[in-house]
């Protein structure tokens, strides 16, 4: 089989490794650079955490497990997958509520979940200043933090190494009929497949409708949580954090070269004012904030970045075939660091023509209708 891979994100990257790996011709698209999107601006927080309803806490689950698959299987000698827990903390008067609750429905679809003491938080995290009325926090042991830069590369690197460059093209428009399906660049030019993996991320929907499909994903002009976030990166510090803290106040995680991706929740309304200078450095000062208020001691901000999201519009992920050739497939989530590596498995199996339960409730013919109902993206600590 042929297949063309639109968009060198970590959904492309994956479905096109796992392709690759399986024997199959494959060309791999990018208008921009490998990991120029959402895949390079992700906090990359690995968990099936409060993911609802239970089909989609199974896939997220289900990502996990797969990291470690991919970790171990794809040929390198660098670590991207650090699977050391999360601490979710609430800090505020409403902690028992929110940490029953929590619990109960971890416990319910069977996820790992344990409270601990304040002395046991300071064991596991002696760099962070526990407060003393802090009297407990939950430890969620299977989830974990990705390097997501150094996934990326290691991806590219073994594609390359495998004959599948990334080539630079702009995709204009998708056709497809019994015989295979059609990519037709932005110079006229027109590349023939058995198949198409389209993994545009938001500008799937644009791709789509000019090719007569429908991939409703939250519009970038909108500019409201749903579609942006304001993600910051630390300088480099030497605070020896080993695990993801999700809070109330902040979250933040550990990065390989001594930087950390910190988000504020309490900010996001923020993003409606579009990117601004004036804007990010008030977000920074607020971070750096609540990052001295952590660890007793000052983090500065490298830079707080702007970041559209992969959202779709009722806020489950999209993945299955588009036309009724079965011969363009889509692959649009706003989880895809945590699903990026199942999706790209599960992607080269349905186009093998093993198609896969996981997926019953994320097809894109649930869209049949033409009519899509909006999710919020309603605030809970831990929102991504």
């Amino acid at each position: 089989m042929k297949a063309i891979v639109i968009g060198a994100g970590v959904l492309g990257l994956t479905a096109a490794h796992q392709l690759t790996r399986r024997g199959h011709e494959v060309v791999l698209l990018e208008k921009e650079e490998p990991y120029a999107g959402a895949s390079h601006r992700s906090f990359a927080w690995l968990n099936a955490n409060n993911k609802f309803p239970e089909s989609y806490y199974r896939i997220n689950r289900e990502g996990i497990d797969e990291h470690a698959r991919l970790q171990e299987s794809l040929p390198s000698e660098r670590t991207w997958l650090h699977q050391s827990g999360n601490l979710l903390v609430d800090f505020s008067e409403t902690r028992a509520e929110t940490y029953a609750k929590r619990t109960e429905d971890a416990q319910g679809m069977g996820y790992p979940v344990e409270t601990v003491d304040t002395a046991r938080l300071r064991e596991l995290e002696p760099a962070v200043e526990w407060p003393d009325e802090l009297d407990s926090a939950l430890h969620y042991p299977v989830e974990g933090w990705l390097d997501n830069d150094v996934l990326g590369e290691e991806l590219v690197r073994n594609l390359a190494e495998a004959g599948v460059a990334v080539q630079k093209a702009e995709v204009v428009r998708l056709a497809s009929d019994d015989s295979g399906a059609q990519v037709e660049l932005s110079d006229g030019s027109v590349l023939v497949a058995d198949a198409v993996v389209l993994a545009t991320g938001a500008w799937s929907r644009e791709l789509a409708a000019a090719s007569g499909l429908f991939v409703p994903v939250a519009d970038l002009a909108e500019q409201s949580p749903r579609t942006h976030s304001l993600l910051g990166l630390t300088q480099p510090v030497d605070i020896p954090l080993q695990r993801v803290i999700i809070s109330d106040r902040v979250n933040v995680r550990p990065r390989h070269d001594g930087r950390m991706w910190v988000q504020v929740g309490r900010l996001e309304d923020r993003v409606s004012e579009g990117e601004n200078p004036q804007m990010l450095a008030e977000v920074a000062e607020v971070m750096e904030g609540e990052l001295k208020r952590l660890f007793g001691q000052d983090v500065p901000m490298e830079r707080v970045i702007y970041s559209g999201r992969s959202f779709p519009e009722d806020g489950h992920s999209i993945i299955g075939f588009l036309d009724d050739a079965r011969k363009i497939y889509a692959v649009v989530t706003h989880s895809g660091m945590t699903l990026g590596p199942l999706f790209g498995r599960l992607t080269a199996e349905e186009l093998e023509g093993q198609e896969s339960p996981l997926l019953s409730d994320f097809r894109p013919s649930r869209f049949t209708e033409g009519e899509v109902e909006s999710a919020d993206l309603d605030y809970f600590i831990g929102r991504q």
